[in-house]
């Protein structure tokens, strides 16, 4: 697959930056200069400006980043029981959803993580 040049582009009256917008009358993307109004229609290999790929698996929904067990400022409980160990001690966050709350559990002994839905 042939490597596509992107970057920025320029004035060529006020060597200003070019921002790119729709014409939303003949639908296609030209760029333009905010100081002395110069426009050029862009090229159609140039029509995408942004991309952000996300894959999200299930299982990557729980995962931390860091050792929130070892983290003093998040909250903690001795009301739950690990599904692993049954040690009573958690670290907890929380995540609002559409449906209500969910709580994110940490054990503090085996680090096992878990979940529950209020």
């Amino acid at each position: 697959m042939a490597s596509r040049k992107r970057g920025l582009k320029f004035c060529p009256e006020t060597n200003d930056l070019l921002y790119p917008r729709e014409d939303k009358e003949r639908r296609v993307l030209e760029y333009y200069c905010k100081t002395c109004n110069y426009c050029v229609q862009a090229d159609p290999s140039e029509w995408c400006v942004y991309v952000h790929a996300t894959v999200i698996d299930e299982k990557d929904k729980i995962t931390t980043l860091y050792d929130v067990t070892a983290d003093p400022t998040l909250p903690r409980t001795r009301d739950v029981r690990c599904p692993r160990c049954n040690h009573n001690e958690a670290v907890f966050v929380s995540e609002p959803t559409e449906q209500g709350m969910t709580l994110y559990f940490h054990c503090v002994a085996c680090k096992e993580k878990w979940r529950d839905y209020v």
